[in-house]
């Protein structure tokens, strides 16, 4: 009786080991395709892309510059933003790292430290121009009065730094028209690089015709003198008040007959954004 309760415990054991056993079977096939297929998207991540060419001077494609050394493209204007020419016309090159720290723009030596590893424009992403016209409607070379996209934020890191950065790059709307811009994203962006004194003394960004004045919010309630560059470069920015891609309207001024000024706004819905800092640790 004892011998045949043994027998059939063990029979039991098998069954369940044998219908256990599959499972398991199962569920380690299933992590290791998943790990090949994370692994293989991970080498697979980024791919060349072989940017269309432009059909005419009004339609440009986004260029891809993954895998860059910073010192191999772009220049730095004479008003001190890094630039990339597109046809007649140029986006602002934004440079972000993990650690919010400024990029020396003029520095080559100090460009060649760095590489590209993220874009917040996909490539090969179409860019349009309307270019500005004079009394008789006849086009105005080399004067843009809309782009769709202003300015391109790219993620960074050292050469032989391993790993990403620890910022990721948000994509921003592209604007269709003239009157509508959308809010960027400043969070992890170095003081420095998110815009400039204006001639009336206020930290400001420009958002085509219009501009938004930046309010400078530190942690640790301290003044931030934004005449100072070398101030600005120490905070880096860590939220707004305002979400990007928010929509911005503008309205513009009208002369006599009732035509629009091409660069003169009467009203916007956004006027300001509050930037909150924090220094960088050294």
């Amino acid at each position: 009786m004892k011998k045949s309760k043994v027998v059939l415990v063990m029979c039991s054991v098998i069954v369940l080991l044998s219908a256990c056993g599959p499972t398991r079977s199962d569920d380690m096939g299933k992590s290791v395709e998943k790990q090949t297929e994370e692994n293989e998207k991970s080498s697979e991540e980024h791919k060349p892309k072989n940017v269309k060419v432009s059909p005419d001077k009004y339609t440009w494609y986004i260029k891809d510059y993954v895998g860059r050394n910073l010192a191999s493209f772009g220049y730095t204007s004479m008003g001190g933003d890094r630039m990339d020419t597109y046809g007649e016309g140029y986006l602002k090159l934004v440079f972000v790292n993990g650690q919010g720290t400024y990029i020396n723009i003029d520095d080559e030596e100090e460009l060649k430290k760095y590489v590209v590893i993220n874009q917040n424009i996909t490539p090969d992403t179409e860019m349009k121009y309307v270019f500005e016209k004079d009394e008789g409607g006849k086009e105005l070379d080399g004067l843009i009065e809309h782009q769709t996209y202003e300015e391109i934020v790219l993620s960074i890191k050292l050469v032989k730094e391993s790993g990403k950065s620890e910022k990721d790059v948000l994509e921003i709307k592209a604007s269709p028209d003239k009157y509508t811009q959308y809010i960027r994203d400043y969070t992890g962006r170095n003081l420095a690089t998110c815009g400039y004194v204006s001639m009336a003394g206020d930290f400001r960004d420009s958002y085509g015709a219009a501009n938004v004045k930046l309010i400078l919010i530190p942690e640790d309630g301290s003044y931030i003198d934004i005449s100072d560059e070398e101030v600005l470069k120490e905070y880096k920015v860590t939220q707004q008040s305002i979400e990007p891609n928010t929509e911005m309207k503008l309205e513009f001024m009208k002369n006599g007959n009732g035509d629009e000024y091409s660069n003169l706004v009467e009203n916007q819905n956004i006027s300001e954004i509050e930037l909150y800092v924090t220094k960088i640790s050294k």
